[in-house]
């Protein structure tokens, strides 16, 4: 009986190795197919793991983000929880005013309604109206119509009023001469000064004259279109001026040449120990004008003379 045991048993061991070496063949066809799975896989490993590596950074700074985020909204969120609570009552206000309004709404609509009947009667009295401003219409052309007729005669009063203007600066030179003459006509005839409105142009002393050369600058307009006569009023004019503290505008006017100009008297200053005053010419002459401007003071002899 030993025997045959012992067969058995060898029998039942052989055919589990060779049912052991069946798998181990089976198996051994899979295992290229294997290993060249794992290079692969071992390769697409390697060729993520630089991207594995920024994708952290980038996750990493995403996450700083977020907390930066989240930070700005707690300091963010409170003020704007305070700034809607303080509209609320705003809210409120617009709601409660829209309310009034509605309730205003009949009684506009009433006054309206009212406007409404006030436009039917004016419509009503529109042809009254009319009939009125045609009226006027004929009122104004007869008007128009007038003044058409009157138009040439207000041409003629127009050219005489300009016509009397050039005589008033004569008159208020007259009547200006006749003032000063009354004044200093006594005082002065002994220093050979005489007012000229009972003689015409004013004949001055060569010594007064001589320091009044230069009263009109002889690069001036005025130099070239004044007359010596126009000149010698300018002079003249300016010692009445001068010497009568009161006075600070004087007018000239030359009858002959149809020139004119006043004279003002400015700031009184002091120049090397002399008493001087600023003088504005302004000059008109053949329908232009011109201003100029000089500093007269008074020498060690009281004569005025331009510096």
């Amino acid at each position: 009986m030993m025997p045959k045991n012992i067969s058995l048993i060898q029998l039942t061991f052989s055919l589990a190795l060779f049912a052991l070496a069946a798998s181990l063949f089976n198996i051994s066809r899979y295992i290229p197919e294997i290993l060249t799975t794992i290079n692969n896989t071992v390769q697409h490993v390697d060729n993520i793991s630089p991207e594995i590596d920024r994708i952290v950074d980038e996750v990493a700074l995403v996450r700083a983000e977020v907390t930066l985020v989240r930070e700005q909204l707690a300091t963010q969120v409170p003020t704007v929880l305070t700034q809607v609570s303080a509209t609320l009552p705003v809210i409120q206000q617009v709601i409660r005013e829209s309310e009034h309004y509605s309730q205003q709404i009949p009684a506009i609509l009433k006054q309206v309604a009212l406007v409404e009947q006030n436009l039917s009667s004016i419509e009503k009295q529109l042809p009254h109206i009319f009939k009125r401003i045609d009226n006027i219409t004929v009122t104004t052309q007869n008007v128009v119509n007038e003044a058409a007729l009157w138009r040439p005669h207000s041409t003629q009063y127009l050219a005489e009023i300009e016509q009397s203007k050039e005589y008033i600066p004569q008159y208020l030179t007259r009547a200006e001469n006749i003032v000063i003459s009354a004044k200093t006509i006594g005082s002065e005839a002994s220093s050979g000064l005489v007012s000229g409105f009972l003689k015409g142009v004013v004949s001055l002393p060569f010594e007064v004259v001589s320091g009044l050369s230069g009263i009109v600058d002889s690069s001036s307009r005025s130099a070239k279109k004044l007359t010596a006569k126009d000149v010698a009023l300018m002079q003249e004019k300016v010692i009445l001026l001068l010497d009568h503290s009161s006075q600070l505008k004087v007018i000239w006017y030359n009858v002959e040449s149809g020139n004119r100009g006043t004279i003002t008297k400015g700031e009184k200053v002091t120049k090397h120990e002399k008493l001087c005053y600023h003088l504005t010419f302004e000059n008109s002459f053949a329908k232009e004008k011109e201003v100029l401007r000089e500093l007269m003071c008074r020498n060690d002899e009281g004569l005025w003379s331009v510096m």
